[in-house]
């Protein structure tokens, strides 16, 4: 007679958010498809990257009345504590007025995450997904730390397009803010 396997129940938001609660502050955790998951600590070539992203990106954001958030915002889908997706990406953009004292949004315009071995296949995979169902959401960045190459997910009136850019003069377009960075600026002092 076959064995069934049980499958592990799904953590709701507010479950969640009551998790996070009760951690240290030196660890990070998303959730992703009623999973937590625990993310890395970042290397110094993540945090460069992120750095050399997010500074020019602040400046174009502010020239739009636009909002950046660094690592410490997080994302779900709508207000309601319901869902099973709420993470915490290295860069978010929104346009709007500030939320006051909330810990997260609903409306980010573009999401930027600086990839990590350990969490790779999450970020590509159902964390990516999460990002493309946000109403909002106009560009998605997935950027790498071992090798010069982004992934640019761009909404298009027929779904999100990619674009692989992989050249030091590429450059990272994020037409929503503005905004255009080379990769070798997005890459400098990081040892690819």
């Amino acid at each position: 007679m076959p064995t069934a396997l049980r499958q592990p129940e799904l953590v709701t938001i507010e479950a969640f958010d009551t998790f996070v609660e009760s951690q240290a502050d030196d660890h990070m955790f998303d959730l992703v498809e009623g999973v937590i998951v625990m993310m890395s600590n970042p290397t110094e070539a993540h945090e460069q990257i992120a750095a050399n992203i997010s500074s020019p990106l602040k400046a174009a954001t502010d020239k739009r009345q636009c909002r950046i958030y660094i690592g410490g915002m997080r994302v779900q889908l709508s207000e309601k504590i319901s869902g099973i997706d709420k993470t915490k990406p290295d860069i978010v953009v929104r346009s709007g007025p500030a939320t006051g004292s909330r810990t997260f949004i609903t409306d980010p315009v573009a999401v930027i995450e600086v990839l990590s071995p350990s969490t790779i296949d999450v970020d590509r995979g159902p964390k990516l997904d999460f990002y493309k169902s946000i109403p909002t959401m106009r560009h998605i960045a997935l950027v790498y730390q071992d090798q010069m190459r982004v992934e640019h997910y761009r909404r298009t009136d027929t779904g999100f397009k990619i674009e692989v850019l992989k050249v030091a003069t590429d450059s990272l377009e994020i037409e929503a803010v503005g905004f255009a960075l080379a990769l070798d600026h997005i890459y400098s002092g990081v040892d690819v």
